[in-house]
């Protein structure tokens, strides 16, 4: 019974110090939001990115005024383009949403079984990626030059850079450059690392021949160094994709700080594309560079607004009758394809991209009426059809990696494996090359030489029908060539004649752009 008094005074004191450091501060806060315009209470909502410029709407003086009105404070993490790590963070819920480029959540979200899903497309790079390096790496311009295991390719590890360089290998079948452990590769950790090696090459050539970069390395190796852009993301489309990533649990247990965060990131896009130039010297300002280096780095990046986030990218309809893209989906198919050929992706862990999908946000959005006006950069290219001087006077680009094309024995006619094929080689010239023209040029092995360039040409202008008949591809992009047994594939190290013989045989897609000067 003594204890009574020490125990009653133990919750006194108790209380009195609850009352001070919780409750006292609670009605603090909320006597100022009485009294001032700050009525909606907040909540904090973590994000894990890094400095990339095509992340700056989420951070800029726009967001950070418009995020409290919904209720909605951001605390965002620049991790400096470590993937794998924001990923385990991300898994341990450390993070509510991540932003990254779709393959980078291929790749490092598998390992943890995807924990999130793609809510948004953020943007798309058109040349804020590129492989940069001194001329003569690749003389002509042609991709297929870098097949050559003894150029030394500088890049940073498990980023775009990473990535930007497997597409190319596996999308232009560059063999020689195949593998992950050969001597061709130098790995360091950042774009920035990249640009100080290629300063260093100036006088060392041994440091390397060329160097995949992001922006703002890009610009300053080509007007610094007198380096030759090679290859980048303005080649071509659908593969270097950013996306906003929200954990499971974030989006089941608050779906509301979702969509409100969502639609003020748009509302805040929809105000700086209203005022360029204020856009400009807000970044400028926030990413200490020059004015004219952020202008041109904006015009390497392709942002996605609310309108075009529903009607290409999740295939949304805005109003009634509008044509609708998913691009996302087919985004989401040609990154997987290519880590898997590059060994870097288990096909097995995802079999349905619709499983890290979740297209609500936008769907809700969209019903209320909250959509703006598209203002992508991207335009469709409208091709002109050409006489046979014209095709000539085009340049090659490269030979697109295609497995062999297979016929019905004794015809013309493409056989069940030969049509996959072209069913393939024609996703990725709608989806990932939809720029270019294409040669499709058949080749024989050796024999009779008129037979051989009939035949040949025959075969090209089967695959050629397939793509317009069965895809829709234009005619106007396509150009059939027969060229027999005279131009056989590069014998590759230690190949027999025997093995060289059975790969003459085949049916090319060269990618073609107009000559500059032109």
């Amino acid at each position: 019974m003594k204890l009574k008094g020490p125990i009653l005074l133990f919750i006194i004191i108790a209380v009195v110090m609850v009352a001070i450091f919780f409750v006292r501060p609670m009605i603090f806060e909320k006597r100022q939001r009485a009294t001032s315009d700050a009525t909606v209470e907040t909540k904090v909502i973590k994000i894990g990115g890094d400095g990339y410029l095509g992340y700056w709407f989420i951070t800029s003086p726009e967001m950070r005024m418009h995020a409290p009105r919904q209720g909605l404070e951001i605390d965002f993490t620049d991790d400096g383009g470590a993937y794998a790590e924001r990923l385990r963070k991300f898994a341990s819920k450390e993070y509510d949403c991540i932003i990254l480029p779709v393959n980078s959540y291929l790749q490092h979200g598998a390992n943890h079984k995807f924990p999130g899903v793609i809510a948004a497309s953020i943007s798309e790079s058109k040349g804020a990626d590129a492989i940069v390096g001194f001329g003569d790496v690749v003389p002509t311009g042609k991709i297929n030059e870098l097949n050559d295991p003894n150029i030394r390719i500088v890049y940073t590890s498990e980023s775009p850079s990473s990535f930007l360089l497997d597409l190319t290998i596996s999308d232009f079948d560059l063999d020689q450059l195949k593998g992950n452990n050969n001597p061709w590769r130098s790995e360091v950790s950042s774009s920035e690392e990249a640009y100080k090696r290629a300063k260093k090459s100036m006088k060392d050539r041994s440091v390397g021949d060329a160097f995949v970069m992001w922006e703002p390395e890009v610009s300053k190796a080509i007007e610094e160094l007198g380096m030759k852009y090679i290859w980048g993301s303005d080649k071509f489309a659908g593969y270097i994709v950013d996306v906003f990533v929200f954990h499971r649990d974030f989006v089941s247990k608050n779906p509301e700080m979702a969509s409100n965060f969502l639609k003020t990131y748009f509302r805040v896009m929809d105000i700086y594309s209203a005022d360029q130039e204020r856009m400009i010297e807000e970044m400028s300002k926030s990413t200490n560079l020059k004015k004219n280096v952020v202008e041109n780095m904006v015009e390497k990046i392709d942002w996605y607004d609310l309108h075009e986030n529903c009607s290409q990218q999740f295939g949304i309809p805005v109003q009634v009758g509008a044509q609708t893209d998913d691009r996302v989906f087919s985004t989401i198919i040609s990154c997987m394809d290519v880590l898997a050929r590059s060994g870097n992706f288990d096909a097995s862990k995802l079999r349905d991209p619709y499983k890290i999908v979740n297209s609500k946000f936008l769907e809700d959005l969209a019903k209320k009426g909250i959509t703006q006006v598209g203002t992508s950069q991207s335009a469709k290219v409208v091709f002109a059809q050409l006489d046979e001087s014209g095709w000539k006077a085009l340049r090659e680009v490269g030979t697109m990696r295609v497995e062999p094309i297979t016929f019905q024995s004794g015809t013309n006619r493409l056989d069940d494996p030969g049509k996959e094929v072209v069913d393939r080689v024609a996703q990725m010239l709608t989806n990932n090359y939809p720029n270019y023209r294409v040669a499709i040029r058949g080749h024989t092995g050796p024999g009779d030489a008129k037979a051989n360039q009939e035949l040949s040409l025959r075969r090209a202008q089967v695959v050629l029908q397939r793509l317009i008949a069965v895809h829709s591809i234009d005619t106007n992009r396509l150009h059939a060539e027969g060229l027999g047994a005279t131009q056989p594939p590069e014998r590759k190290p230690g190949e027999s004649t025997r093995s060289l013989r059975l790969r003459m045989p085949r049916v090319e897609f060269v990618l073609l752009e107009r000559s500059r000067g032109i």
